[in-house]
């Protein structure tokens, strides 16, 4: 649940898993285990009395400090995510405990106690997390996982990345691994005979659409003379992650996001007022070809 409540801000969070519980200390991360994470640590405690959390505690953030060094990467910003509200004298502790690890580790360290955790759920945008968590009747959906790919510079060639370096974005990688996300879950959809998560999917792409058509509609009249839109690109994104998930189909927001860029690559949207005028000069090679063959053998056939 915490996972999905921090994919709401930032869509690309995800989580680890190792034999023996060797996630190195991360439930919840945003960033690079080779650069810098920001981490969320879920306690599931319902009451916290005193000296066992407080090393439960201490232990989690020292474990994630160590692996950090060890591995070459950088913690800037520790979450601790707890169920329960801390008495004044508990809260007093993780105060003070958590100011002085930011003076000697430099990272932001901060609580979602059970007040704040209830406030996320309360928002608009987590109407799927608590519907999906607290609503569902019988076994719980499971998400769909993020696929992802080491090296996105096989897709620096697709149309989709053309219509973002028209409208002025100079860095592209994340927008290549989210339509990578977005592609190969449609793939998992298909070759798994998912129909009704296919038709699920499909009707969110409607929506995507409806919502990239309604803001290019209200922005292109302003369009500057190279046809660009200020804060078009992040309005239509931002708005896909926040969309409601299908029923029977539990998505992350990067799959909602990469929906975008799959529109864009499949020629139903752009990103500039010329963006079909991109579509019938553009050369490059499909960006699914290439997603396809970078699926393992079987998980390459064509997808809706």
């Amino acid at each position: 649940m915490v996972t999905e409540l921090v994919a709401i801000r930032y869509p690309t969070a995800n989580e680890v898993a190792g034999p023996g519980g060797g996630d190195w200390g991360i439930d919840t991360f945003v960033g690079r285990l080779d650069e810098s994470v920001a981490v969320w640590q879920s306690k599931f405690f319902l009451r916290w009395t005193g000296e066992d959390q407080r090393k439960q505690v201490r232990d989690s953030f020292r474990q994630v400090r160590e692996k950090a060094y060890a591995e070459g990467f950088r913690v800037d910003a520790w979450t601790l995510c707890v169920p329960c509200v801390l008495s004044p004298e508990e809260q007093r502790w993780f105060d003070g405990w958590a100011a002085r690890q930011r003076r000697e580790s430099g990272a932001a360290l901060t609580l979602w106690n059970g007040v704040e955790l209830r406030r996320q759920l309360m928002q608009p945008d987590a109407q799927d997390v608590y519907r999906v968590f607290f609503l569902t009747d019988g076994a719980q959906l499971a998400a769909q996982p993020v696929r992802m790919i080491d090296d996105v510079s096989c897709l620096g060639d697709a149309l989709f990345v053309r219509q973002l370096e028209e409208a002025g974005q100079v860095e592209t990688d994340a927008a290549r691994g989210l339509f990578f996300a977005a592609e190969a879950l449609a793939r998992d959809l298909a070759t798994g005979g998912n129909r009704a998560g296919t038709a699920a999917f499909a009707e969110l792409h409607l929506d995507v659409q409806s919502l990239w058509e309604t803001q290019f509609n209200a922005r292109v009249s302003g369009a500057s003379a190279d046809g660009r839109m200020t804060g078009f690109i992040e309005d239509v994104l931002r708005g896909a992650a926040r969309c409601p998930g299908p029923d029977g189909l539990r998505l992350r927001p990067a799959h909602r996001t990469g929906i975008a860029h799959r529109l864009v690559e499949d020629a139903r949207a752009g990103w500039v007022r010329h963006w079909r005028d991109i579509v019938v000069t553009h050369k490059g090679r499909s960006a699914r070809e290439v997603v396809a063959e970078h699926l393992p053998t079987g998980e390459g056939e064509a997808a809706s």
